[in-house]
């Protein structure tokens, strides 16, 4: 998987956001169940805007419709890869069979 360190977190400019994708794109209505079943802290899901926003290790996690996946508070792209390992695990069962 692809992970870019995009910019300086505005909170704390010494912290990341990474960019990644999952490489297919999410069933929203799945994907929002899911999150909600294992409690995801402070998670806010729109299906209408094909997005799901939650804290994960405060870390702010962002996925979308497309398979898109930000996550806030990064320090390096070693750390983006075992949190985004960690959400796939948590999400695959509301990727879709259609890559994106």
């Amino acid at each position: 998987m692809d992970i870019r360190l995009s910019r300086p977190c505005v909170d704390d400019p010494t912290r990341y956001i990474a960019e990644c994708h999952l490489g297919k794109r999410l069933v929203m209505e799945k994907l929002c169940d899911i999150l909600r079943q294992i409690g995801a802290k402070d998670l806010k899901c729109s299906l209408n805007l094909g997005v799901a926003r939650f804290e994960l290790e405060e870390k702010s996690v962002m996925l979308y419709q497309s398979g898109r996946v930000d996550i806030r508070k990064i320090h390096n792209t070693e750390e983006a890869r075992i949190f985004l390992e960690k959400i796939f695990s948590m999400v695959r069962e509301a990727l879709s069979d259609i890559s994106s």
